[in-house]
């Protein structure tokens, strides 16, 4: 899903003339744009929200004033949505903040190695006994449940009523993705600090700046020249590379078939339909490749015609 913010700068003399705002939507830039929805004008009603629940990160959209076939105002410059968060009330910052271009790298490489980004909590209220084994022995430090980043943390005492929440990278400190390592204290013996501790956390098998990294350190297309490499030769590269990396940690991790009387634990299927995305994305970076060598080889020569 999509989300579109339209803003009306001038609402009264606007709806003196139309009646609605017309939106459109193309997969390119400067492709054609075709009629997506209206969206009626309210009086007093600046700013409008628009959801295109078949929209993705990719679509770009224009916009008109419109009231009938024979009036509508010219289409507005083309622009791109926002995907909505999973958590929208995030106040912990990204470990990274990428622009636009970095963000839309990252979220390609995400779905061809299908590492989409999940939402996890962990809530402990009126804790003790080292609060379930969230707590480490050091007494500042909290183990998440899967590999993540946190977006929205807060500490709450009930007997003074006070809620503090986390802003700030230095506290906590992210360790591997895996532990919070507080400023303060968040066991005193075998009792909690504090009455309630609330972390919402993403989770993922890569973070954004590894995806990222991945991007930059993926190896050049052999025979490729150097002005013909593309990003989505390195998109590719990159993916093939996290995709490769996994299946190494599952097998050194996970990769034995264990039975018992009861279960069967047998993660060689996954592995294989993993396999064949590497194989698919492999077959597709080799014809780009060979794109890419013909229309340099071309460019250098020219085209001999008898």
């Amino acid at each position: 899903m999509i989300r579109l913010t339209i803003r009306v700068t001038d609402i009264e003399n606007v709806m003196l003339l139309y009646s609605y705002i017309r939106i459109y939507r193309s997969d390119d830039r400067y492709g054609t744009y075709t009629h997506l929805a209206f969206v009626p004008l309210v009086p007093g009603q600046s700013e409008y929200i628009y959801d295109d629940i078949t929209g993705t990160p990719d679509y770009w959209y224009k916009s008109s004033y419109y009231r009938d076939e024979s009036m509508e105002s010219a289409l507005s410059d083309p622009a791109q949505g926002t995907a909505p968060t999973l958590y929208t009330g995030a106040t912990y910052p990204n470990e990274i903040d990428f622009d636009t271009d970095q963000l839309t790298i990252i979220r390609k490489i995400r779905r061809y190695i299908g590492d989409f980004k999940g939402l996890s909590r962990i809530y402990l209220e009126d804790c003790e006994d080292r609060s379930c084994n969230y707590i480490s022995e050091d007494n500042k430090t909290l183990e998440l449940d899967e590999k993540g980043w946190p977006v929205y943390i807060s500490l709450c005492s009930l007997s003074d009523s006070t809620t503090v929440e986390k802003t700030d990278l230095n506290d906590p400190v992210v360790q591997g993705y895996k532990y919070l390592t507080f400023s303060g204290t968040l066991m005193s013996g075998t009792q909690c600090v504090y009455d309630i501790i609330n972390v919402w956390y993403y989770t993922f098998k890569y973070s954004d700046r590894e995806v990222y990294e991945a991007y930059g350190d993926a190896m050049i297309p052999p025979n490729v020249p150097t002005d013909s490499v593309t990003q989505d030769h390195l998109i590719l590269q990159a993916s093939i590379d996290l995709l490769e990396n996994m299946t190494s940690e599952d097998m050194t991790e996970d990769g034995a078939t264990i039975r018992d009387d009861q279960s069967l634990y047998d993660p060689s299927p996954g592995l294989r339909e993993r396999d064949k995305t590497i194989g698919r994305l492999k077959d597709i970076l080799d014809a780009l490749i060979d794109e890419s060598i013909k229309n340099a080889i071309i460019a250098q020569a020219g085209v001999l015609i008898d």
